[in-house]
């Protein structure tokens, strides 16, 4: 894959670049990877029997990510759905957190149930995600 970068000069001396990648490539990888960077800063559960949020995020991460049925764009949609919650799972008793978190809860639920052949992962949205908002008393 071959990078290509793009400089891109603003007003008042600021400057920036943005990479982009291969064209044909997969987006999801790099949204993938943002994410799991966060959820990994979460803590784990200490109970064996009951999974805590960084479980359930990381769950309903590589769910996201392996079903066919989903378009790229389905799937880096539902992937910064999955960040804002892991971003809101920092500070989950924060007002301005939960109202994140629960935006985030309802684009994921819109998102999976536009996909109609997307069931298994509807089917582990519906188990996973009243766990994760749970969390959140929403």
């Amino acid at each position: 894959m071959e990078d290509k970068q793009i400089k891109i000069q603003v007003g008042g001396g600021v400057g920036g670049s943005v990479t982009a990648g291969d064209i044909g490539g997969s987006s999801s990888s790099h949204v993938g990877g943002d994410v799991s960077a966060i959820i990994n800063e979460l803590p784990s559960s200490s109970e064996a029997d009951r999974p805590r949020i960084k479980e359930l995020l990381t769950q309903l991460q590589a769910a996201i990510k392996a079903d066919p049925n989903l378009s790229e764009d389905d799937k880096n949609d539902a992937l910064e759905q999955v960040k804002d919650l892991a971003e809101a799972a920092k500070n989950p008793n924060d007002a301005e957190m939960k109202n994140k978190a629960k935006k985030a809860d309802r684009m994921l639920g819109r998102i999976i149930s536009a996909v109609p052949k997307a069931t298994e992962l509807l089917q582990l949205c519906n188990n996973l995600l009243p766990l994760i908002t749970k969390v959140f008393g929403i």
